[in-house]
C-alpha cells in the first residue's frame, strides 16, 4: 500500500486527471536553464500534481444558487410555510453560501499552504458587507431595502463565481528537488531577491517572493526519510497553483532560483 501511495505521490490520482484535465495534467514545463531529471542524471526539479479544487467544489457550488434563490419565496409569498417565514428564508440564505465557504477553506485546508484565514478565501466580501449592511437598514427605513439587499448578494454571488473559476482554472501543483536537509543554508542557496524565512531547512516557508498574481514560496517538505525544496505560487486567495503555468510568475523564475543541484530523486516515488 505504502509503495503504491508513494508512485501517487507526485503524479496524484488517476480520476483526478479524469475530471479536471486543466489542473492535472502537467500544464506547465520549467524554463531550460532548470535542471531536470534526464537519462544521464537523476537530479532536478519534479512536479507534483495537487487534488484540483474543482473536483470538491463544483457539486456544492451548483446547488448554492437553487438555495439563494428560493431565499425570496417565504418573502414573497408569506404564509405559506410551515414555521416563521423569516427564518425559513434565513435558512435557505445561510445555506447558500455555506455551500461555498464550506468546501472552499476545507479544499484550502488540505492544501500545503499556511493561509487559513476565512476572509481571504475568494468571495466578493465587499458586495456582501453592502449587502448585509442594507438588509439591516431595510427594517428601519424601508422594506424595499429588503429587495435591493437581494439584489446586491445575487451580484455578490457572480463575483465570487467569477473568483472561484479562477482558482479552478489555474493548476494545482508545485515543483520539487530532493535536497541533503542538513547542507541547507537559505542566503547561500536561493537567488538575491526573496525575503527569508528560514535560514536552515525547516518543514515550512523557507523563503517568499512577491509577483503580480500572488506570493511565490520556497518550502521544505517531508517523506518519509526524503527531505525537499518545493516552488509553488500561492495566490492571494491562499490557494496552491504551480507557478510556471502562471505567465507573471513565470516571468520572475525564468532563471533558476536556487543554486543546489540537489539529490538523486528516490526510486520509489518515480511514478511507474
Amino acid at each position: 500500500m505504502q509503495a503504491s501511495q508513494d508512485r501517487l505521490w507526485l503524479s496524484g490520482e488517476e480520476g483526478w486527471r479524469g475530471r479536471a484535465k486543466q489542473s492535472s495534467e502537467g500544464t506547465s514545463d520549467l524554463p531550460e536553464s532548470w535542471n531536470t531529471p534526464s537519462e544521464k542524471s537523476s537530479t532536478g526539479w519534479l512536479r507534483q500534481t495537487l487534488r484540483p479544487v474543482g473536483i470538491k467544489i463544483l457539486f456544492p457550488l451548483a446547488w448554492s444558487p437553487f438555495f439563494l434563490l428560493i431565499t425570496a419565496v417565504p418573502l414573497a409569498l408569506p404564509n405559506r410555510t410551515p414555521v416563521d417565514d423569516q427564518i425559513t428564508a434565513a435558512g435557505f440564505f445561510a445555506v447558500s453560501w455555506l455551500l461555498i465557504l464550506i468546501p472552499l477553506f476545507l479544499i484550502r485546508y488540505s492544501q500545503p499552504t499556511d493561509v487559513v484565514s476565512i476572509h481571504t478565501l475568494p468571495l466578493d466580501w465587499p458586495t456582501f458587507a453592502l449587502a448585509s449592511a442594507i438588509f439591516g437598514l431595510h427594517l428601519a427605513i424601508h422594506p424595499a431595502l429588503g429587495w435591493l439587499s437581494y439584489a446586491l448578494f445575487w451580484i455578490a454571488w457572480f463575483r465570487t463565481y467569477g473568483m472561484i473559476r479562477d482558482v479552478v482554472t489555474s493548476p494545482a501543483g508545485r515543483w520539487l528537488l530532493p535536497i541533503d536537509s542538513s547542507d541547507w543554508k537559505s542566503s547561500a542557496h536561493i537567488r538575491e531577491g526573496w525575503q527569508i524565512k528560514s535560514e536552515f531547512w525547516t518543514s515550512g516557508p523557507i523563503a517568499v517572493l512577491n509577483a503580480d498574481s500572488g506570493q511565490i514560496t520556497l518550502t521544505g517538505v517531508s517523506r518519509g526519510n526524503d527531505r525537499f525544496i518545493s516552488i509553488a505560487l500561492i495566490g492571494p486567495s491562499g490557494f496552491v497553483h504551480d507557478p510556471f503555468a502562471d505567465p507573471s510568475s513565470r516571468t520572475k523564475l525564468s532563471e533558476p532560483q536556487v543554486m543546489n543541484s540537489g539529490l538523486d530523486w528516490p526510486s520509489r516515488l518515480l511514478p511507474a
